[in-house]
């Protein structure tokens, strides 16, 4: 739960695990933290070095609209998902999955009990520092010209990843939150953490007007 990304991916690695000297071939460079197919350890690469990180947590199997290896046909592109991180709230749990274009264009695509978000991220130049606690519920915020509605605040951890993802996820660290809507039905979402912030904007899509293609295998 980091500042995350939109980017595009120009070249590729290829490293092997330090714990048993399984070799990646042609790993992704957006590809920050993983797990080893062949011992499962958690790693994250830095530059072009690998460590091991710990353990990728218990991520319960639960039905899931999209999963990794699969493909989203959604807002005018396609995206193949790549890494999965569950976040617990105290009063349930949501789901990001990190997706990329064919073109190494990157983004979120959020599922919260049904519902489905694709989450980019705003500039920093269009919101001022420390915006977030400024907030409270019901209030309004002025983003790029829109007016968007403060509806939650609240807190949240990271409970288990699985696959490839653009960032190190600091499992059972604590982050907070704020998600505010527009006239429009865009959602502006905030995270704040110990050092920093960030902000996304995504359109909610009809579960259903998606198109997903399973993994095979």
């Amino acid at each position: 739960m980091r500042a995350r990304s939109f980017f595009r991916v120009e070249t590729y690695v290829s490293l092997s695990c330090p714990n048993c000297g399984y070799g990646f071939e042609d790993l992704r460079k957006s590809t920050r933290m993983f797990d080893c197919p062949s011992c499962e350890t958690t790693l994250f690469r830095q530059a072009d070095a690998l460590a091991p990180m710990g353990n990728h947590g218990e991520m319960h199997e639960t039905p899931m609209l999209v999963g990794i290896g699969d493909t989203v046909e959604a807002a005018g592109s396609r995206w193949s998902v790549l890494g999965h991180v569950r976040y617990d709230y105290g009063r349930g749990t949501w789901d990001e999955l990190w997706a990329e274009t064919s073109d190494g264009a990157g983004a979120w695509i959020s599922i919260d009990e049904g519902d489905v978000v694709i989450q980019l991220p705003v500039p920093r130049s269009s919101v001022r520092a420390g915006l977030a606690d400024e907030l409270r519920l019901g209030a309004g915020v002025r983003v790029d010209g829109e007016v968007y509605t403060v509806t939650e605040m609240d807190s949240a951890k990271a409970a288990a990843f699985r696959g490839q993802l653009p960032e190190q996820i600091v499992l059972g660290e604590t982050h907070r939150f704020v998600n505010a809507t527009s006239d429009q039905g865009e959602l502006l979402s905030g995270e704040v953490w110990d050092g920093g912030e960030a902000w996304f904007l995504g359109d909610w899509l009809d579960p259903f007007t998606l198109k997903v293609r399973r993994a095979t295998g």
